[in-house]
């Protein structure tokens, strides 16, 4: 899904208003950040892995399927998820253990009305199993997380992850110990480095150079020299 440049500063006024993004990129800004970023966000410097060991369902192959099952297509973007249905990143939230907060995913729910509320009564319902998709969230939770309960508490509470987001108390990347680079930490730092780095229009750069620019862009993360913990764990290896 494309999004204008009026929808684009409506969904991110929230942040305009909070002081914590200056300028919006272009849609096709955000198109080349998240070529660069895909490779960081599918590895394990977003994805914690040992919160998944000794759940049945825990392996990163054996949990796909439970999560795609609710979160649908959603589930292969791996951009800014500003084209991501709301009901999709909840789902997400629920079902995927991150390396510290979630704030990129938080702060795409925070660009909803009403996301961050939505957010709090699935989880609280999740847990309290109230519904028959809580109570189906939950058992799936059970299936894919080693310790879903804990996981989940993290997000509520006067102090929860949630109510930090609303006050927009995001913690950086250093502080969660992530090894993301502090531009892909959060939807904010993303959208920054896309309007301060890229070309704002396509016709800025010719079609013959489009394939080698994006290619560029794709293997950053392996330029870096860094590993898949994930991927290495998925074929039996060591991460």
């Amino acid at each position: 899904m494309h999004l204008s440049t009026p929808q684009l500063h409506e969904r991110l006024r929230v942040f305009r208003d909070a002081g914590l993004l200056a300028r919006v990129p272009s849609w096709w800004q955000i198109q080349q950040g998240s070529t660069e970023m895909t490779l960081y966000v599918v590895s394990d410097d977003a994805t914690a892995e040992e919160a998944y060991l000794g759940a049945p369902f825990g392996h990163p192959l054996a949990r796909q399927p439970l999560i795609l099952s609710q979160v649908g297509l959603d589930h292969f973007r791996t951009g800014s998820a500003l084209d991501v249905r709301l009901a999709s990143l909840v789902a997400h939230l629920q079902l995927t253990h991150h390396r510290g907060m979630p704030v990129f995913d938080l702060q795409a729910v925070q660009t909803h009305p009403g996301g961050l509320e939505l957010l709090r009564r699935e989880l609280e319902d999740m847990r309290a199993g109230t519904s028959v998709r809580g109570r189906l969230r939950r058992g799936l939770a059970a299936l894919i997380l080693a310790r879903p309960d804990a996981y989940l508490a993290r997000f509520l509470g006067d102090d929860g992850w949630i109510a930090r987001a609303a006050r927009f108390d995001y913690p950086t990347a250093q502080e969660e110990g992530s090894s993301m680079p502090p531009e892909f930490w959060s939807l904010t730092s993303f959208l920054a480095y896309c309007a301060d780095t890229y070309p704002a229009e396509r016709e800025a750069l010719p079609w013959t150079r489009l394939p080698a620019h994006f290619a560029a862009l794709a293997v950053r993360r392996v330029r870096e020299g860094r590993r898949f913990g994930w991927f290495m764990q998925a074929r039996g290896g060591a991460s």
